[in-house]
């Protein structure tokens, strides 16, 4: 199988700086098509020992210049040994890009966005960074709310965003460890009083981007290397090598951000030290100080080459973020403040060990642990309670407020906080009272991955064989929810330690076979990978997947027309908020004068029972994306253009909701008291007010269903020389649907009496439908000799419309009845409908939600003076261009569309 049928050869080279013809010294070298790498010496010189003869492709990297992609032909060098020419990254160069450049990873959908594109759009953040895909919507930078990706949807949702990979030199950022939520089990939603992205995808905001050298954003089908993830991979690869110093000023009406850089070389051989700070403050509103974000970012990078076949690249970053609102002066009546800070470390490694023996070529390891600790806050004035609340944990337990156990006038006892384990205090709540509640999270991701890279010829292919494992550990070692359990944010809420969670574990294994031939002078390409997950391996509530991930290429016209497609499964799984969700506590009233009038203190007497139910869901599945695209690209004299259709439907998709087994009914006793001097009422039955209560609670299901299909394009026209302007015309129409898989509820309150009614239970499928095409021109003028460019995006969102599914889920398939323990009672066509049970649906929930085009005009310019000091300039909504669209749902309601007239302003200096 592995009989070489092709000659092999060395190939050496150099590498020179093509304005000063001076040696680029650590420049690192790639044969993709091999597997292969070598980085420069100190001449410049590189060298690949025993590659097969032929043409294939050649790309350097270097920080600071413009990555380089060629090609060349391998053969016995008996002349002049090649050289390679790389230019600096500046503005003054005749090819600049500032805008997201369409490529393939493998065959799959892929854009990379340089450092000057970067620099010119004047990012603050990664986010701000995906503004230049197609069909992504241009917006005034911000750091006052959470920024979570989005690749490929129309409305962005934490499915979508959760299942979005985000890599930082070769390891995965993860947020499967967060558990800054609020109570899941009765509001059934991750969100909080504070700022927190748990559950979801991470926040973009602490990762700045002054400190990136250049992002890849894969949106078709990834590598199979790629796992836990299910929308795409950002590829965020750092500054690392030799650079001059640098600092940057930003500022534009909401955000101030200053930032210094510097690579040194560590000797002639021992290597570069990359260092960067990062600082960063932003208000939402300059006139309300209150509410506002910091950051702060450090990073040290180290990358060596040892015994020229060795390559290490290790990494310690620091982050710390604070999101708060403050107390407002004005907010005397409920003093409101909530925060939420984040500080961490992180240090990872990447060595790359290259053999390049007749089968395998390289060695890849990657080891990161990142550790952060996280403190939510919130606080605020509640009023209008004044009942009796308990800290009881244990199911069934009896709590009062007296002190010794209450027995019934029959002598019947019935408080039980006396027996082991259901010891509790209780409190009546004063009718206003301040609560505070603080979330403490540590948060530990643990990551390591091995990969070999094995090449091979068999058959007249190339085949470049990729071979690895992975281990992941996310696990919180925090407090979780502290407060005064006798002064609650909220009912039915008890404090859990997070360190009594489970960690989740998963290991993977995957193999990818990248095939590669040449017929009739045209490129095949074909991409084959297989990855089995395993979930939590060696305990009864994990899984395993497989995945089959397939791309393949092949040129029509040669160098010119190629047509590409893919098809492949991606799967998630679910964080820790998920797997181990916090129990459900439920209060009851069974007896309370303490309202009464004339009452001595002796006398009060509140009685509570408190159930509890486990809503962890032991059959949750993993979340899995089928994703197939088709497409092509065109390049001809200087122009390229691409266009993709896509489809991709993600299944078992994660939510907290209810379902059959989440309602439940509970007798509640009640008491009337006779009134005793001296001690608590003497305690009867009641029998009449004794009765069947429902409770229900949510709990992590597999019920969301997110399917989005759509057209991308990428028109690049390139440059006219004669009026030094290109063009660049990009775009996507979009249509998601998100819906859920299982039946509804309905239930109306209770009578005045307290009788619950029945439950009605509705089909499937409700959800909503949103729908976009939008495109964006940009037109960028340069003038080289003076290191000036100017730009223009014209962004038109030509249709917009959003559409209520599951609208036929007019009348109930049956009910639940209260009466007979809550039997599930189906219903036939014809059959009477209890009023009851028959929920009443909006008339404009029937009417499809549109708006008419709209165009946006935002406008950047960046000037440099002799590579040492730039400046660069944005204004947003050029034109003012904000109308007012009435709601053809809600006549009368009117939405302010595009983003306010924002502007900004960038200088840095380089020494």
């Amino acid at each position: 199988m592995f009989a070489q049928s092709v000659s092999r050869t060395d190939f050496e080279g150099v590498v020179l700086d093509k304005n000063s013809r001076e040696p680029i010294i650590g420049a690192t070298v790639n044969l993709p098509q091999y597997g292969l790498w070598a980085v420069t010496n100190i001449d410049g010189e590189f060298i690949f020992k025993n590659v097969p003869e032929g043409e294939t492709a050649i790309a350097f990297q270097y920080v600071g210049m413009v990555k380089l992609e060629t090609r060349t032909t391998i053969s016995k060098q008996t002349g002049n040994i090649p050289r390679f020419y790389m230019e600096e990254a500046n503005f003054g160069i005749e090819e600049i890009t500032v805008v997201a450049k369409s490529n393939k990873t493998g065959a799959s959908t892929a854009s990379t966005i340089s450092r000057s594109a970067i620099d010119h759009l004047q990012a603050t953040s990664l986010s701000d960074v995906l503004e230049l895909l197609p069909g992504q919507l241009a917006s005034n930078p911000s750091l006052t709310s959470a920024s979570k990706p989005s690749l490929r949807q129309v409305q962005s949702d934490g499915l979508n965003s959760m299942g979005t990979s985000i890599v930082i030199n070769g390891v995965p950022v993860s947020n499967n460890a967060n558990l800054q939520v609020g109570n899941t089990a009765t509001d059934g939603v991750l969100t909080t009083g504070y700022t927190s992205t748990a559950g979801s995808g991470t926040d973009m905001r602490r990762i700045s981007a002054d400190n990136i050298e250049s992002v890849e954003v894969i949106r078709g089908i990834p590598s199979v290397e790629y796992g836990d993830l299910t929308s795409g991979v950002i590829i965020v690869n750092p500054k690392a090598g030799k650079s001059h110093y640098q600092a940057r000023l930003k500022i534009n009406p909401t955000l101030t951000q200053a930032s210094v850089s510097k690579g040194f070389a560590v000797g002639k051989k021992d290597g570069s030290l990359s260092v960067d700070f990062d600082y960063a403050k932003s208000l939402a509103d300059e006139r309300r100080p209150y509410q506002g974000f910091q950051r702060v970012t450090a990073n040290m990078l180290y990358s060596r080459t040892f015994l020229d076949n060795i390559r290490t690249t290790s990494g310690l970053r620091f982050y710390s973020d604070l999101d708060a609102q403050k107390l407002d002066p004005s907010d005397i009546k409920y003093q409101r403040k909530r925060s939420s800070e984040n500080t961490g470390f992180n240090f990872n490694t990447n060595i790359l060990w290259s053999l390049n023996q007749d089968f395998l070529k390289s060695v890849r390891f990657n080891v990161s642990a990142d550790y952060a600790e996280q403190k939510g806050y919130t606080q605020e004035i509640k009023g209008n309670f004044g009942y009796m609340v308990t800290s009881a944990m244990l199911d069934g337990t009896v709590a009062s407020n007296r002190s010794e156990q209450v027995v019934r006038a029959d002598g019947q006892l019935v408080t039980n906080t006396d027996q082991p384990g259901r010891e509790a205090l209780t409190n009546i709540l004063p009718y206003e009272f301040l609560t505070q509640m603080t979330t403490y999270g540590k948060p530990l991701n643990i990551f390591a991955k091995a990969v070999a890279n094995m090449f091979t010829e068999f058959g007249g292919f190339d085949n470049r064989i990729v071979a690895g494992a992975e281990w992941r550990t996310d696990v919180n070692f925090g407090r979780g929810k502290v407060f005064d359990p006798l002064m609650p944010p909220t009912a039915g809420l008890r404090m859990r330690p997070y360190k009594d969670i489970p960690a989740l574990n998963q290991l993977s294994v995957y193999v990818e076979d990248n095939v590669s031939k040449t017929i009739a002078g045209r490129d095949l390409k074909l991409q084959l990978g297989l990855r089995y997950d395993m979930i939590q391996p060696g305990r009864n509530d994990g899984g395993n997947v497989f995945s089959p991930r397939f791309n393949a290429s092949y040129e029509i016209i040669p160098k010119t027309l190629t047509i590409r497609g893919g098809w492949g499964i991606t799967a998630k799984a679910p964080p820790l908020v998920y797997l181990y969700p916090a129990p459900a506590y439920f209060d009851f009233i069974n007896f309370n004068n303490i309202g009464a009038a004339g009452l001595a203190d002796e006398q009060k007497l509140s009685i509570v029972t408190t159930k509890v139910f486990d809503t962890s869901n032991s059959s949750l599945k993993i979340a899995k994306n089928t994703k197939s695209e088709i497409g092509f690209e065109f390049e001809h004299g200087g122009m390229s253009f691409s266009v993709t259709v896509f489809l991709e439907k993600l299944k078992n998709g994660y939510s907290f909701s209810t379902d059959f087994s989440s309602y439940h009914l509970f007798e509640l006793v009640k008491y009337r008291g006779t009134e005793r001097p001296g001690t608590y009422p003497a305690l009867t039955v009641d029998p009449a007010a004794t009765k069947n209560m429902v409770m229900s609670y949510n709990t992590p299901m597999n019920n969301r269903v997110n399917q989005t299909k759509g057209l991308e394009f990428d028109f690049d026209f390139g440059r006219i020389n004669a009026i030094r302007t290109s063009f660049v015309f990009n775009g996507a129409w979009m249509k998601s649907e998100m819906y859920s898989t299982t039946p509804s509820f309905f239930q109306k309150n209770p009578d005045a009496d307290g009788n619950y009614k029945d439950i009605g239970v509705y089909g499937a499928g409700d959800g909503s439908s949103y729908e976009r095409l939008s495109t964006n021109l940009r037109i960028i003028h340069n003038i080289p000799k003076i290191s000036f460019v100017v730009s223009l995006s014209i962004q038109t969102i030509w249709s917009d419309k959003h559409t209520y599914l599951g609208l036929d889920n007019t009348t109930p398939i049956g009910y639940m009845s209260v009466q007979n323990g809550l039997k599930y009672i189906a219903l036939n066509p014809g059959d009477v409908i209890n009023p009851d049970i028959q929920k009443q649906i909006l008339e404009s929930r029937y009417i499809t939600e549109s708006y008419n085009p709209l165009w946006l005009f935002n406008l950047r310019l960046t000037k440099e003076i002799r590579n040492t000091l730039g400046f660069t300039f944005f204004l947003n909504n050029v034109f003012m261009n904000q109308p007012l669209e009435e709601s053809k749902r809600n006549p009368g309601n009117y939405t302010l569309r595009n983003p306010k007239q924002f502007f900004g302003a960038e200088v840095w200096v380089k020494f």
